[in-house]
């Protein structure tokens, strides 16, 4: 089981679209799409800055709770995985999202 200690509360660049909130996806080399997280504001400020269209995003950092009612929209839209700043084509981790909710809960 994690502690407080081993958690930690990424960044996420999102923006709303109506009703609901769209959060920043990037797209794996072999094809799957993931959710955009950051391990700091100027790491999602870097990534915001290189997106085609920056306009209406914003850079936030959800509470914990919040966070995980993010991941759960996210992985029932069918986006498994997420990555840690993700940057020029890389990124520097991969989660898998289904395993992060089950350890959250346990």
């Amino acid at each position: 089981m994690a502690s407080a200690d081993d958690e930690f509360l990424p960044y996420l660049v999102c923006r709303r679209q109506g009703e609901q909130l769209e959060c920043a996806l990037w797209t794996l080399a072999d094809g799957p799409r993931t959710l955009a997280l950051f391990l700091t504001e100027e790491s999602a400020r870097r990534y915001l800055e290189q997106t085609a269209s920056p306009e209406g995003w914003q850079i936030f950092q959800p509470q914990r709770d919040d966070l995980l009612k993010i991941l759960e929209v996210t992985v029932a839209a069918g986006v498994l995985y997420a990555v840690l700043d993700p940057h020029q084509g890389e990124a520097k981790r991969i989660f898998d999202l289904q395993q992060v909710l089950r350890s959250a809960q346990a």
